[in-house]
């Protein structure tokens, strides 16, 4: 196998594990977003003000989670497009 070829090969599985794992990441989004509106109502309106400071955090990460999962996505889309050009 050429040394282009096992590049091609390589480029190609990193664009794949991207891909999966960027779907993995946006299910752990899934899940923490329902797991918001759980603890949103469950404790919601408290006095304290934690609620409202622990749904801010969980947006936070929700956010990041998703752009993420972009990202990888994105980057798994740019692997496998080059591995099957060369």
């Amino acid at each position: 196998m050429s040394e282009l070829s096992q590049l091609k090969a390589q480029v190609n599985q990193i664009g794949e594990q991207a891909a999966t794992l960027a779907g993995q990441i946006a299910q752990m989004a899934q899940n923490l977003e329902g797991n918001m509106a759980a603890v949103s109502q469950a404790i919601g309106g408290t006095s304290s003000g934690e609620d409202e400071t622990m749904i801010a955090s969980f947006q936070a990460a929700n956010n990041a989670l998703n752009d993420a999962a972009t990202s990888l996505q994105a980057a798994g889309n740019a692997a496998k497009s080059w591995a099957a050009k060369v």
